[in-house]
């Protein structure tokens, strides 16, 4: 019983320190996986495993954030990701054919629960909103559909006073927003606070 344990232990932390970033591989003429998961500060590694065709990995128009330029074979591109959302791209040289991906990065919320009263944080981000940029977060109440909650956020964190609000399951998303020309990534995953 210790054993298994310790094994899980190892590989719960292993989980962990492995999961600041995520390895995408470039292999005919697709992205694996397509879909992507991390949490908001992470590092996808892209790593082109063709041995005679270059690719590229480009986030799409009209948010434009990041363009490896021409990746070789057995080359790599690394992007961090620090804002939630939902981010879509593509290989410039092989989109036709269908090379295409997602990156979705989870936002966090802390506590995860508490009474009513409870002051969250919800973080969307890792860094304050740079120049030309904000977060848009929505917030779901319990039994309802996504509002628009807070527009037009700089900040990395924001806090949501739950007094007075019923128990039950509150979530939150949030999107980067280029303000310059209205471009939006997708809304990230929701992330969920229990008030009791």
């Amino acid at each position: 019983m210790r054993t298994l344990l310790s094994l899980l232990l190892v590989l719960a932390l292993q989980g962990v320190a492995f999961g600041a970033t995520v390895n995408v591989s470039m292999t005919n003429f697709v992205f694996t996986p397509k879909k992507a998961t991390l949490a908001i500060g992470g590092t996808v590694h892209w790593m082109n495993n063709t041995p005679t065709t270059s690719h590229t990995s480009t986030s799409d128009v009209p948010l434009s954030l990041w363009d490896s330029g021409t990746v070789p074979p057995g080359g790599s591109f690394n992007f961090v990701f620090t804002a939630g959302g939902q981010y879509t791209y593509h290989c410039s040289f092989h989109q036709g054919l269908g090379m295409v991906g997602t990156i979705s990065v989870k936002i966090k919320a802390s506590p995860p629960s508490g009474p009513a009263g409870t002051r969250f944080r919800i973080t969307v981000a890792t860094i304050t909103a740079p120049a030309g940029f904000v977060y848009d977060i929505q917030r779901r109440d319990p039994g309802g559909n996504f509002q628009d909650w807070m527009l037009n956020v700089t900040a990395k964190t924001v806090g949501w006073d739950s007094t007075g609000f019923a128990p039950g399951k509150y979530s939150f998303r949030s999107r980067l927003h280029n303000t310059g020309s209205g471009a939006t990534s997708g809304y990230s995953a929701a992330k969920s606070v229990m008030v009791s």
